[in-house]
């Protein structure tokens, strides 16, 4: 007969070290932590908290820059079931923040395959954004157009978004004005919505606004997180880059 106490014990035992783990001040702790409670043997674990340490791991991992390491753990995450969305999604981060860009968007089209319909535009719109900095205009457009259908929230994000890639193209979005305005008048337009306004307004030499959407949103990103620089790093580039040349004028 199973000894259900000892199970039922181990079972309390990862997540006491999956709490552990969240509350953690260094990734090296985290690590050490989400390791104590993967250690509980695999058949004892609930999938979604093997789920919940590995991702633990790779953030871990990911605020170290040990992004090899990161994108094997997050595709160990997608194998076990629950989740398999946010973890392709983190392998495609990793493999972004690695160079890797063909192989972030080939990641990251699974974890919009794998999405539910709530974390469907958020994934449509991280891989047409992998498109564009990899220089599929076209592409990312359609992934866009993909992700409006099921944008609610984040849809003046989306629609920014495509006329920023437009823009950047050499083309000129229609009804360029009203988008600007609608992400303007959202409560999207703090954070990311301070990049694409910036590049909106660099592109079509608002030299005013771009300035100061493009100083908000880098003093806003001034003190993150190495896991969350690295995932904004093109952004960053991007917004300093046309900074420069606004100030160098």
């Amino acid at each position: 007969m199973p000894d259900l106490r000892g199970a039922a014990k181990k079972r309390h035992a990862a997540e006491d070290f999956l709490r552990l783990a969240l509350c953690a001040r260094s990734p090296r702790v985290k690590a050490r932590f989400a390791r104590a409670g993967l250690a509980v043997h695999e058949r004892e674990l609930a999938p979604d908290t093997q789920v919940l340490l590995l991702r633990q791991l790779y953030m871990a991992h990911l605020e170290q820059r040990q992004l090899r390491r990161a994108t094997e753990i997050a595709r160990q995450m997608a194998a076990v079931g629950p989740l398999r969305d946010i973890a392709h999604h983190d392998a495609a981060r990793a493999l972004f923040a690695l160079g890797d860009l063909a192989g972030a968007v080939a990641e990251q089209r699974l974890a919009a395959r794998a999405a539910p319909a709530a974390r469907r535009s958020f994934h449509l719109w991280s891989l047409a954004t992998w498109q564009h900095f990899a220089g599929d205009h076209p592409g990312a457009l359609r992934t866009l157009r993909r992700g409006l259908r099921w944008a609610t929230r984040d849809r003046a994000l989306l629609a920014a978004h495509a006329a920023y890639v437009e823009l950047d193209a050499g083309d000129v979005p229609e009804e360029l004005e009203r988008i600007v305005r609608d992400l303007s008048e959202s409560r999207a337009r703090e954070g990311y919505g301070q990049f694409l306004l910036g590049q909106i307004a660099w592109h079509v030499g608002d030299r005013r606004r771009a300035a100061a959407h493009l100083r908000a949103f880098l003093r806003r990103n001034a003190g993150i997180s190495e896991a969350k620089s690295l995932t904004l790093r093109e952004e960053l580039r991007r917004a300093r880059v046309a900074l420069a040349s606004l100030e160098s004028c």
